[in-house]
């Protein structure tokens, strides 16, 4: 049977009906991210506002223990015949040569490793996504391209075989598309300063496609016997339907594939409203509120009255009081010392950044960083 001739629209329609589907994961990953880049935390309008570092400094954590793991390419060797462990080790070979082959050619794009990438997104995106093919370049050469992709922009189908295909969605500059592709953008392509440009592939073939319908590359077999995409979620947890029937499919999507910040969320939203507080009550400590009493009710103070050796100069009957210092809530040591016990419980001790309440061996902080270590290069690392 003749395959079905692809066109523009049908990748961008199967991409955007992908989005709706999976708009729920899509958003967490987003605000994973702004948890990460520490958004700055609003405590209201004329209040002191206090954004820990700790979200930032934990992923950073996680991501240097997965990022600096070993990684291991084995074939087990169940024979003894001696020709055919030698090329199970060839094999094995192969396969690191062509993930520093693939590492080189990151490098030379100024991007991080294909390790250090893949330890990014699996720790705060919760999944994994990527290409990876053997290719050729204008001089016939080949060469291992194998480029993760960010998931949060990688949308697919499934079928009962696996993958049917997928599609990496990004936006890239006019001078990025025309280096590219080795096309020419004119005012009749109605572009901006950025376009979304598509990046499809199925068990055949290869197209790029642009925001506007263009065709930025057409219909190419890649070549290889499936498609040349990896993908999937991190953690053990499936993808759940719930019992009740006022819970759609697509709002527990986001619970398949989860980030390491699925413990912490509402505690990190909660010590930074508590250390708010108390930044307000530590200000309000150095600039006491004033009470001015005058006639008329009116009198306000030109100067600041807390700097040293300022002078004001009042009417009979006028006076100036300070209101006085507010104290915060008896119960606010306690509970800080109960968030903070649930984030480490949510995350990793204190002790991994130095930080001891109380005498500790060194060894025994060495084996914790250890048993941390390889925890997470076992239970994270989707590939080894």
């Amino acid at each position: 049977m003749a395959r079905k001739r692809l066109k523009p629209e049908d990748i961008i329609n199967k991409v955007e009906t992908h989005y709706d589907s999976t708009e729920p994961l899509r958003s967490r990953m987003e605000s994973d991210y702004s948890i990460y880049r520490l958004d700055p935390y609003d405590a209201g309008d004329g209040y002191q506002s206090y954004t820990s570092n700790e979200p930032s400094t934990y992923a950073d954590k996680i991501i240097s223990f997965l990022s600096s793991s070993e990684m291991v390419a084995r074939i087990p060797n169940l024979t003894e015949d001696r020709e055919k462990r030698e090329n199970n080790n060839k094999k094995e070979r192969f396969f690191l040569g062509a993930l520093r082959h693939a590492d080189e050619r990151l490098t030379r794009q100024m991007k991080p490793t294909l390790k250090a990438q893949m330890s990014w997104f699996i720790t705060l995106r919760g999944w994994f996504a990527g290409r990876a093919l053997i290719m050729k370049d204008k001089d016939e050469k080949s060469f291992v391209d194998i480029t993760p992709w960010d998931p949060m922009h990688t949308y697919w189908g499934t079928g009962a075989e696996g993958l049917q295909w997928a599609c990496y969605k990004v936006k890239k500059s006019k001078e990025q598309i025309e280096s590219e592709y080795n096309i020419k953008l004119t005012r009749n392509d109605d572009y901006e300063d950025w376009m979304d440009v598509y990046d499809y592939y199925d068990n055949e073939i290869n197209m790029v496609v642009l925001s506007n319908g263009r065709v930025a590359k057409k219909a190419t077999p890649h070549g290889s016997p499936r498609v040349p995409v990896f993908l999937g979620p991190v953690g053990a947890t499936p993808m759940i339907q719930a019992l009740n029937d006022h819970v759609p499919i697509d709002d527990t999507i986001e619970d398949h594939g989860e980030s390491i910040y699925k413990h912490n969320r509402d505690s990190y939203l909660n010590h930074n409203h508590v250390m708010s507080i108390m930044l307000e009550m530590t200000s309000r400590a150095r600039k006491q509120g004033l009470k001015i009493k005058s006639r008329d009710g009116m009198k306000t103070l030109d100067e600041d009255p807390y700097k040293e050796g300022t002078e004001i100069s009042l009417a009979q009957g006028e006076d100036i009081e300070p209101l006085g210092l507010m104290e915060i809530a008896k119960e606010t040591g306690s509970f800080m010392g109960l968030v903070s016990g649930e984030m480490q419980r949510g995350s990793v001790p204190h002790s991994i950044f130095g930080d001891l309440q109380f005498q500790l061996s060194g060894f025994a902080i060495n084996t914790q960083d250890r048993e941390l270590t390889a925890f997470f290069s076992q239970e994270l690392m989707p590939y080894r």
